[in-house]
């Protein structure tokens, strides 16, 4: 069965939020750019390597923010990259640790889709 984007879990990132309010952006534009919205959480134990293949060659200005996460099927390598604030990474991580938890992603065997939504972002799309 397919599900309906209707249906899915919600990750919501608040620009009026000044903790998250790079992160917010970087995903505005990202989305703004054809990236999805609709991600699959996938358990990948050496995000690192992903990670690390997608910003390869990306210059480290701030911290670097790729969307779609890494811990993501969409994040193939291929990302958008942003720069933010590693206290804003840092409460990014804990937001989606919480939405993943809470919505029973961890369980072995889950295949976790999700919306990722900008709210409150000062341009219309």
């Amino acid at each position: 069965m397919v599900d309906k984007i209707d249906d899915l879990p919600v990750m919501v990132y608040d620009w009026k939020d000044e903790r998250i309010r790079q992160i917010a952006e970087n995903i505005w534009h990202a989305q703004m750019a054809g990236w999805p919205a609709v991600l699959t959480y996938v358990c990948r134990p050496k995000k690192y390597l992903i990670r690390g293949k997608s910003l390869r060659g990306v210059p480290n200005i701030e911290s670097r923010d790729e969307y779609p996460f890494a811990s993501t099927l969409e994040n193939e390598g291929s990302v958008w990259v942003g720069h933010a604030p590693a206290e804003q990474q840092d409460e990014q991580g804990i937001l989606i640790s919480a939405f993943y938890a809470r919505h029973g992603a961890y369980k072995k065997g889950t295949t976790f889709r999700f919306r990722v939504s900008v709210i409150n972002f000062p341009l219309k799309a």
